[in-house]
């Protein structure tokens, strides 16, 4: 493979996987090891501050120690001369993770939403990386496709760690991503952290099995939002198949846990493992290994077959 250049003669960039405004993503080896790893590299600040200077590289080994196989696991981070196409080097921050060479989820449900059956064990692993973070004391408030990277075993992996926080009480900052931020976030009181976690884990599931959005924003004007905030869940699905124009077909298990977890009261949300225990989950909870295992397979294909497609 042609290289597109070098960090701080130490790093060979392989290729870019995803390109930001605020941040490019690139996969690199490093000449000495011949590892490779998923590069982070500084853009532009963005409108909440997001850079490199404001990320906890505390949080980050905290993180580490928990050694989660669904947390994208930090290797360091630092300042160094990067030269791209022959260009001459410049001074960029940057942060190294492990390699992570698939696509993100966002790029996966792009393609189209995956079944119910298939979303369970996904979304599964994704909470168990949730439920580590969490019982290490750190929220993660920026929970969303775009921050769930996957491994060449096609295994979720939570990054994006620029908002996280030791202590989820008595949170005020309103940060986060447009239609994964909770609505408490907005009302100028103070909001626990673990609770905005399990909204945006509700919103992220809806964009899983059905490849689209459940709401456009949390406000009591919007359309689809209103009716969960007043409770009538009938007219919310009602008036989804109408924005969606398509019916998907959900399970009623399927529709009364994602009302939960969005819900407008952070009180009326489930903990993560009622989520885990939830009837939803049950098929997949009581999988023997042999059924298990020929699950993982049917969702690595259906990855790969998604693969070719990006």
């Amino acid at each position: 493979m042609q290289s597109l250049g070098n960090l701080d003669n130490e790093y060979t960039i392989l290729r870019l996987t995803k390109e930001n405004f605020n941040e490019n993503y690139y996969i690199a080896r490093h000449e000495q090891t011949q590892i490779n790893y998923y590069i982070e590299i500084a853009g532009e600040e963005d409108d909440y501050g997001h850079n490199f200077s404001n990320i906890d590289t505390n949080i980050l080994n905290i993180l580490n120690n928990i050694n989660n196989p669904y947390i994208l696991r930090y290797i360091r981070n630092g300042n160094g001369q990067l030269s791209l196409n022959g260009t001459p080097p410049k001074n960029v921050p940057y942060i190294i993770y492990e390699n992570a060479p698939r696509y993100d989820l966002f790029e996966y449900i792009s393609i189209k939403n995956f079944s119910e059956r298939h979303s369970k064990l996904i979304f599964k692993k994704i909470i168990k990386g949730v439920q580590a973070i969490h019982n290490a004391n750190i929220c993660h408030r920026d929970i969303n496709p775009d921050n769930i990277i996957f491994d060449e075993n096609y295994n979720p992996k939570i990054y994006g760690f620029y908002f996280c926080c030791l202590n989820s009480n008595n949170l005020t900052e309103k940060i986060g991503t447009e239609c994964y931020t909770p609505p408490e976030v907005y009302s100028n009181k103070p909001y626990n952290g673990f609770k905005y976690d399990i909204f945006s884990l509700g919103h992220l599931l809806m964009t899983l099995v059905t490849g689209k959005l459940g709401f456009s924003s949390v406000k009591e004007h919007d359309k689809l939002y209103k009716f969960i905030i007043n409770h009538e869940y009938e007219k919310y699905w009602e008036k989804h198949r109408t924005f969606v124009k398509k019916n998907f077909n959900l399970s009623e298990s399927f529709k009364k846990l994602f009302v939960r977890m969005v819900a407008y009261d952070p009180d009326e949300r489930p903990l993560i493992d009622e989520i885990l225990n939830d009837e939803w989950m049950q098929e997949i909870n009581n999988l023997n290994d042999e059924q298990m295992n020929f699950l993982e397979n049917e969702i690595i294909a259906e990855f790969k077959s998604r693969k070719g497609e990006i």
